[in-house]
């Protein structure tokens, strides 16, 4: 009797065993995966891309496509596997590179996605990151080193970078900032430009001081915005490139209105 219960126990969870994973497998069926754009960092190291993407439970693996950026990109495959991220250092410093992300169930291929845009680079990104939103505004109280760039493929991917500072001016006194561009001589057109919030954005020149002026009786805080002008950064429009520069902005006195 008890040999006859034993088996009776076997057989019944053999079979709830096969009912779950025959209805996990028509659940899946239902299940496509979804066409994913990869996330691509670039600057955080040296020669150095972090590709990632999100787990699909559609996807029995995922196929992760590369090309140098170009008018006609040829793919190949850098990674196939059920891996969500993926370390590229086989890049040489300031080329471009785009990404796709293609999902795999069973035999059949769901995209590849749309591409996405890396740069391969010998220099990393200045150490005041992230201030590319206002909420992470760096404060400007006397001289800060930083960088910036801007990179487009030639299918219109963009890649840039963009700081903004923050700086007290005490009541009825004016700031003066200057923002400086390595390697560019006093008085040109800087490769940035200069927006203070609530005034129309403008191109830096180069080392000329910049007035943040404060009317009222109170002291106030200022936010501004320092961009790459992508037209100095590129030389044709119709193509893809672009650069990095270095540059210090720095606060040059505090004056009276």
């Amino acid at each position: 009797m008890k040999i006859q219960s034993l088996v009776i126990i076997v057989v019944s969870l053999t079979m709830l065993s096969c009912s779950i994973g025959l209805l996990g497998d028509i659940l899946r069926v239902n299940t496509d995966p979804v066409i994913e754009v990869p996330s691509v960092t670039s600057f955080e190291k040296e020669e150095t891309i972090e590709i990632t993407w999100n787990a699909d439970p559609g996807a029995d693996e995922y196929i992760l496509y590369r090309a140098e950026d170009a008018v006609i990109p040829v793919y190949k495959i850098l990674y196939q596997g059920t891996s969500l991220s993926l370390t590229d250092t086989d890049v040489t410093g300031e080329h471009r590179y785009l990404y796709t992300l293609g999902k795999v169930r069973g035999t059949v291929l769901f995209g590849p996605s749309d591409p996405t845009l890396g740069v391969g680079s010998n220099v990393i990104q200045d150490n005041l990151e992230g201030n590319n939103i206002k909420e992470k505004a760096t404060i400007l109280v006397w001289d800060l080193d930083s960088n910036l760039y801007y990179y487009r493929s030639n299918d219109g991917e963009e890649i840039e970078d963009l700081d903004w500072y923050s700086i007290y001016v005490p009541p009825r006194r004016k700031a003066m900032i200057v923002v400086t561009q390595d390697g560019l001589g006093s008085g040109a057109d800087s490769w940035m430009n200069y927006y203070l919030e609530g005034h129309v954005p403008e191109t830096i020149v180069n080392s000329n001081a910049i007035p943040i002026e404060n009317y009222s009786y109170d002291e106030k805080t200022f936010y501004f915005l320092i961009s790459p002008n992508s037209s100095e950064f590129i030389g044709d429009p119709t193509l893809g490139g672009g650069g990095l520069i270095n540059y210090r902005v720095s606060l040059n006195s505090i004056q009276s209105l």
